[in-house]
């Protein structure tokens, strides 16, 4: 895979050129761009189809929908990362900036329709820090890793149907 060709808007210090860490993920569904970004907009929901995302706790702005601006701090890869929406296209772009032990990232989804009804999913991040310096030769792996298996599961669940209505029970969801 190219890593040096990217598709995200990136801000200013976030940039794959000179990150202590960039990992690039893709995957297919069968899922219209609509419903996958239901799925990827909802960090309440996360838990369905990702099991690295934990102790999600909104903090300000839009929710439990992002939206651009808003706020909330979570815990991944066993560290806590306060992280803000920074762009949202509807059914195009999510990205937010966030940082935590040491490090500061970008994370960007985008959804491309493939034509035929599906969704292309790429997911794309950087990191700089010392932590991330210093970890990569073992992080780096386990983000890629980690990072496919979001992608996966949310492919999986956006193909299964809309996430369950903001207050309804989760139960089923995934």
């Amino acid at each position: 895979m190219n890593t040096d060709q990217t598709y995200v808007t990136w801000p200013r210090a976030h940039e794959p050129a000179g990150a202590d860490i960039h990992a690039v993920n893709r995957g297919v569904t069968s899922a219209s761009p609509q419903q996958v970004w239901e799925w990827v907009t909802r960090p309440d929901l996360w838990h369905h189809f990702y099991d690295n995302a934990k102790r999600i706790e909104h903090l300000d702005g839009p929710w439990p929908r992002l939206g651009l601006g808003s706020r909330f701090r979570w815990s991944t890869f066993g560290t806590t990362v306060t992280t803000t929406v920074t762009e949202f296209e509807p059914f195009e772009r999510l990205a937010w900036t966030g940082s935590g032990a040491g490090s500061t990232g970008h994370h960007a989804w985008l959804l491309r329709a493939d034509g035929g009804g599906g969704t292309t999913i790429i997911t794309e991040e950087t990191q700089r820090g010392r932590m991330a310096r210093l970890s990569r030769p073992l992080f780096r792996p386990r983000m890629l890793r980690q990072h496919q298996l979001w992608v996966d599961g949310l492919a999986r669940v956006s193909a299964a149907g809309p996430p369950p209505r903001t207050g309804a029970p989760a139960d089923g969801a995934a």
